[in-house]
């Protein structure tokens, strides 16, 4: 088996990550261990990110972050037309992001199963800075919060003048924004939270969620500081297809240390999952317990599949990525049988 590419594709930056990673003191040290870990970032990605000129001349982390936020521009978040994202994706088109024109191994079996189903969070303030855009600032953005959580309420409600609000604000939330790929949850993964109803859901459950999505960056820092959220509950047919009519999968991929932001909380997983599986903020159960998390296509939402309306209360523990990383990869290596992933990386925390 090959050693991940960024082992040796480029000795200055292998030698610049080595030195980032080597302390769980610096920062970043996280990130610059998933580049040394990642199996699935194919040559061609490797060689694009390399032609940005990501890989040289890196003073510390700050520097390497900006570098790695102009490839994701010109690469992976691309820019929008006015109709908002496509109906199909030709990974042939230099539109299409590098995710889906070289994904790190065939697109995920997940993509064939059209009727499963995807869950994604939405943080409800993100959509209410587009309607305080949409009316001119003739609302504030806390009246526009208010004003999208009694919409989002209404809609699950069967409210159709709710939900024709909110799909009227979903379509002018997709026009112009980027192509970038949507991180999504595998539905069956955190079904257990969510009863029929939801007086029968767990209590606490929008926490629960937001751990087990790996979603650090919703943190309310103080209890009293709850986030409003959305959660979308989608079939796999909803995501925008391939080009090629006679082809039913959806592109569904695994995630890939190229294909965001430089993020603490993103650990790759090894090249035999064809889904990557989130850092769970609050500590998996067993390696049974890993939420799969996939990449697809944008899309623009609707209110129909909206599915529940939440709170996220409780902080994410400032530590939480040095406690939990080593049990996530001791995870990864029972599921997939495969003593040595990450010894390279994180020998220290295995």
């Amino acid at each position: 088996m090959s050693p991940p590419l960024f082992t040796n594709f480029d000795p200055d930056f292998n030698a610049f990550l080595t030195r980032t990673a080597a302390s769980t003191d610096n920062i970043h040290w996280s990130v610059a261990r998933n580049f040394l870990l990642d199996e699935g970032v194919g040559r061609e990605r490797a060689q694009c990110y390399k032609k940005h000129g990501v890989m040289m001349g890196h003073g510390d982390a700050a520097a390497w972050r900006g570098k790695h936020t102009g490839y994701l521009q010109a690469e992976v978040s691309i820019q929008s037309d006015d109709f908002g994202p496509p109906d199909s994706v030709d990974p042939d088109e230099d539109t299409c992001p590098e995710t889906f024109r070289f994904p790190r191994m065939p697109f995920s079996s997940l993509g064939d199963d059209l009727d499963a189903y995807l869950v994604r969070v939405e943080h409800i303030d993100t959509l209410a800075r587009e309607l305080v855009k949409r009316w001119n600032g003739a609302i504030s953005e806390s009246e526009s919060c208010e004003k999208v959580l009694a919409w989002a309420k209404g809609a699950l409600m069967n409210d159709p003048r709710a939900s024709q609000d909110l799909d009227g604000l979903f379509k002018q939330f997709s026009k112009g924004r980027d192509l970038c790929p949507v991180f999504a949850g595998v539905w069956a993964d955190v079904s257990d939270l969510f009863g029929d109803a939801p007086e029968g859901d767990v209590p606490g459950w929008a926490d629960s969620l937001r751990d087990r999505l790996g979603l650090q960056h919703h943190d309310p820092k103080q209890p009293n500081d709850g986030i409003d959220v959305l959660v979308f509950r989608y079939p796999v047919h909803a995501v925008p297809r391939l080009s090629n009519p006679g082809d039913r999968q959806r592109p569904l991929v695994a995630p890939c240390v190229l294909d965001g932001d430089l993020s603490d909380a993103f650990l790759p997983s090894p090249r035999a999952s064809d889904t990557g599986h989130t850092v769970d903020l609050a500590g998996a159960r067993s390696c049974d317990g890993l939420t799969r998390e996939i990449l697809h296509p944008a899309m623009r939402l609707r209110a129909k599949y909206l599915f529940r309306v939440g709170a996220i209360t409780r902080p994410v523990a400032p530590d939480v990525i040095g406690v939990q990383r080593g049990l996530h990869l001791s995870y990864l290596r029972e599921l997939f049988h495969y003593s040595t992933y990450a010894q390279h990386t994180d020998g220290d925390l295995l």
